[in-house]
């Protein structure tokens, strides 16, 4: 039954020469690895405006208010220069590193690895950020349509999540498929929402006020910080751009140059959006309210809320919904990739470095899936009290690979190395200033998280390594040693009666092993009756016919597993523990609630064997028929 259900939800296994038919394009690519960058549009301006409210009064006029507007269309417009510096340094790192790994990899291999696994440390951050921001920030997309789903956000917060999980469970192209026609259709609808905004300003320009360079210098409360705040938040537009870096492998040959293709599609199309979206709400005076976004807004101003006009108001809101929403579908591709790249460097456990059946990092999505549905129900699926954490962990990320590539670039010194040198130091400055403001200016709204998490992760990280390495060492043979049948040794067989069960543990151990000892333990309420079960025990051996030796040993506490364990000690005295093996009979119960009326013996001493001691330890199982 679990089967079908799998097969229903999660599609056949795929075998691995499939993998190359699963590869992405660039146009697929759009719509698996862009939506967060894309989506961010529609709360960027949002973000920017939140800084700029608090210089707005009530009743101000719309000239004022345009002036205000005014320096968030800056913002916008440096944010866009910053992401072009930012194609700029993740095409050089695909480049260099074909495999994946983005910030991770420059980090780790240009900088030392604390900055490679402090960049990975965040990246994952961003990452499990990525899905409770996007799927929180569609619902609220769509909540001012639909009453229901405004009183119950955080059900659907967690029932989109687990749906994104399992279409991502399905495998890299079907999860394309799926979303396509909804980034497509947002891209659409922002394109022609800033035309029919531009030809409705043109045929109104009564309505509409421009922002003066003599009326933003006169802005009252306007200062230098308030401005790098709003920039900082304003550059919530540029998250997603690594994840590009991130999943190189899955694009088709040749990866790099498809990966770099989609990159620049990418930074293209979410520099115009941002300018779109920044652009009509300084044309139309629109302000920042935290319960209708900007977008909504600008979609009810041009096109209203009757007849068709509703429709295409409709339309805007779902879509913009559904790339917020299958924003988080980033990363469910980029965080599994990052973590297979940290898996195979040894700082992440490889069991999640393994492919499940559909031929994606199932492990990667199952677990991401949970740390997000976590960090929603801890901040209650709100948009602000997330972005902190957002912005710090995503801008520290970018600092990094910025700060790596001048590296790298001072010490090769390639062709036209100091134009580029000078390119990525300016977007180091810019990206660690977005870091060092939302560091300071949201340290108690939840930023402090990160400056605390990224430590314990990197710690977690370098722990993680040290073990394998450590594993390695101690599994490594040495060949110097001649290879020589296995000793004789000590074999034990507990036993709780002579019984199926213990007689077939018995001839297994007879049958493969030379110096094969029983042991019985007896318990009792009272020395006669000890005396007793030690009679009849000793008597059904005889009647065995074993010839193999049975101990008895007597329980004055009355506890099986405990005098089973100090005998074993002792004979830890005597033998080595590789020379000793326990073959342990164990039954089982065709009904799972039939083993609840049994004791755990034999569980109980397997566990400790297996956890505390070296001996070889071997169970022989004996299904109960009914």
């Amino acid at each position: 039954m679990i089967y079908g259900i799998k097969r229903l939800l999660v599609g056949r296994p795929l075998k691995t020469r499939e993998s190359q038919h699963v590869r992405i394009g660039i146009f697929r690519g759009m719509a698996i690895l862009t939506p967060d960058a894309l989506s961010s549009v529609a709360y960027a301006t949002d973000q920017m405006e939140f800084i700029l409210a608090s210089i707005i009064g009530a009743g101000a006029s719309a000239t004022y208010v345009a002036n205000v507007l005014g320096f968030s269309l800056v913002g916008t417009i440096i944010i866009a220069g910053l992401a072009l510096l930012l194609f700029l340094a993740y095409r050089n790192i695909i480049s260099h590193y074909p495999m994946g790994g983005g910030a991770y990899s420059i980090g780790l291999n240009d900088l030392g690895q604390f900055w490679g696994l402090s960049a990975a440390s965040t990246l994952i951050i961003g990452y499990t950020l990525t899905v409770a921001v996007s799927i929180a920030s569609g619902v609220d997309a769509i909540a001012p349509f639909i009453p229901f789903v405004m009183h119950h956000k955080l059900l659907f917060n967690v029932l989109l999540t687990l749906l994104i999980m399992i279409i991502n469970l399905r495998g890299t192209g079907e999860s394309a498929s799926i979303f396509i026609p909804f980034t497509y259709l947002f891209i659409l609808s922002i394109f022609i929402l800033g035309a029919v905004g531009v030809i409705n300003a043109v045929s109104h320009p009564g309505h509409i006020h421009f922002p003066s360079i003599n009326g933003m210098q006169a802005v009252s409360g306007m200062s230098l910080f308030l401005f790098l705040r709003m920039f900082a938040n304003g550059c919530s537009a540029l998250t997603g751009i690594e994840a590009v870096s991130n999943s190189v492998p899955i694009f088709k040959e040749p990866s790099p140059k498809r990966a770099q293709r989609l990159l620049l599609t990418l930074v293209g199309t979410l520099s115009l959006l941002f300018l779109i979206v920044s652009g009509l709400a300084l044309l139309h005076g629109l302000q920042y309210n935290p319960d209708v976004p900007l977008i909504q807004q600008e979609s009810i101003m041009i096109f209203g809320l009757h007849g068709f006009g509703y429709i295409v108001s409709f339309v805007i809101s779902i879509a913009t919904m559904s790339i917020l929403i299958i924003a988080a579908n980033t990363a469910f591709t980029g965080c599994p990739a990052l973590w297979s790249s940290m898996a195979r460097d040894g700082f992440m456990p490889r069991w999640i470095l393994h492919k499940g059946d559909r031929l994606v990092y199932s492990n990667g999505i199952v677990f991401l899936t949970f740390i997000s549905l976590l960090l929603t129900f801890a901040f209650d699926a709100k948009i602000g009290r997330l972005i902190a954490l957002y912005g710090v962990s995503v801008f520290y990320t970018f600092t990094v690979s910025q700060l790596g590539m001048v590296v790298r670039l001072f010490r090769e010194r390639g062709r036209h190395w100091v134009l580029t040198a000078i390119g990525s130091m300016v977007g180091l400055t810019l990206t660690a200033a977005a870091c060092l403001i939302f560091g300071i200016t949201r340290f108690f709204d939840g930023a402090w998280l990160v400056l605390i998490g990224v430590p314990i992760m990197v710690f977690m990280f370098t722990k993680i390594k040290r073990h394998y390495e450590q594993v390695k060492v101690d599994l490594k043979y040495d060949f110097a040693v001649p290879f020589s049948k296995y000793s004789p040794g000590l074999t034990i067989v507990p036993i709780a009666s002579v019984n199926r069960a213990s007689v077939a543990a018995l001839q297994y151990a007879v049958s493969h092993f030379d110096n094969v000892i029983a042991v019985h333990v007896v318990t009792a309420d009272s020395e006669e009756g000890m005396k007793q079960a030690s009679q009849k025990i000793e008597s059904e051996w005889e009647q065995l016919h074993s010839n193999i030796r049975l101990v008895v040993i007597n329980s004055q506490y009355r506890s099986v597993a405990r005098r089973l364990q100090r005998f074993v000690e002792y004979e830890l005295n005597q033998y080595d523990s590789s020379d000793i093996t326990m073959v342990i009979p164990q039954f089982l119960t065709s009904r799972w609630w039939h083993s609840l009326l049994h004791s755990k013996t034999a569980s109980w001493l397997l566990a400790w064997l297996i956890f505390n001691k070296s001996v070889k330890v071997i169970t022989v199982p004996y299904r109960l028929s009914r």
